[in-house]
Order: structure tokens, then sequence, then C-alpha cells
């Protein structure tokens, strides 16, 4: 009986201690979820990747996202709408939906990706 008592409390401790434990991103926050606040402000094109062609950017191009949910890239010259749910990110650019993961999110540092029919483009910005 001691036995049987032992093992469904280890079973029941296991159980609290895997779900209890996620994994924590750069940003603090569990995994697949990002901070709001640190998405937000002026972030500097580094570089840009798409079907393994890289384009540098030295000249200042940047992407601004805003706390009021607005945003601007200065490389195409838009204005967007975006909105955050987990790690992704939706941006609504003349009414049309465009949807990049964050792949990475420090405080000087962002990495996100969009996913078109198979041919992902990957921004690399910094602060």
């Amino acid at each position: 009986m001691k036995k049987l008592l032992f093992i469904t409390l280890l079973l029941i401790g296991s159980t609290v201690a895997f779900t209890g434990c996620s994994k924590k991103n750069d940003d603090g926050s569990s995994s697949g979820s990002i901070s709001k606040s640190k998405l937000v402000g002026k972030w500097l094109y580094v570089k840009f990747v798409e079907n393994g062609d890289t384009e540098t950017f030295e000249d200042g191009e940047y992407f601004q996202l805003n706390e009021d949910g607005t945003a601007y890239d200065s490389m195409d010259d838009d204005n967007a709408q975006w909105t955050l749910s987990g790690n992704k990110i939706t941006l609504i650019v003349d009414g049309k939906p465009n949807i990049a993961t964050v792949e990475k999110l420090t405080s000087s540092e962002l990495v996100m990706s969009t996913n078109d029919n198979g041919e992902i483009r990957t921004a690399y910005f910094k602060k």
C-alpha cells in the first residue's frame, strides 16, 4: 500500500513539475508570447533575406511600431495598422493583412519572418 501511495505521489509531483514550467524567451515572456512593449519603437533595417538572397541596409531605413497600433515602413513609405497575438504580428496595409512571426526579440534586436506560399522572407532589425 505504501508503494502505491508513493508512486501516486511521485506521478502527481512529476505532472505538476512539468506543467508548471515553461520556456522563457529573451524578453522574459513564455514561449510563443511576445511583449508588446518591447516591440514598440523605431527599428532600423539591418538586412533582409529572401530565397537565399541577402540585402543589407546602412542608409537609415526603418520600421516604426507605435503603441496606438499604427505602424510606418520608411522603405515602402507605407502606413499600417498592427496587432499582436502570441508571437504573430498582423500588419494591415491597404486593407490587406500580412502576418509575420517574431523569431527573436530583445531590447535591441528584432527578427521577423513571413512564409508566402513557401517563400520565406526574414527581416533583421536593430534599435
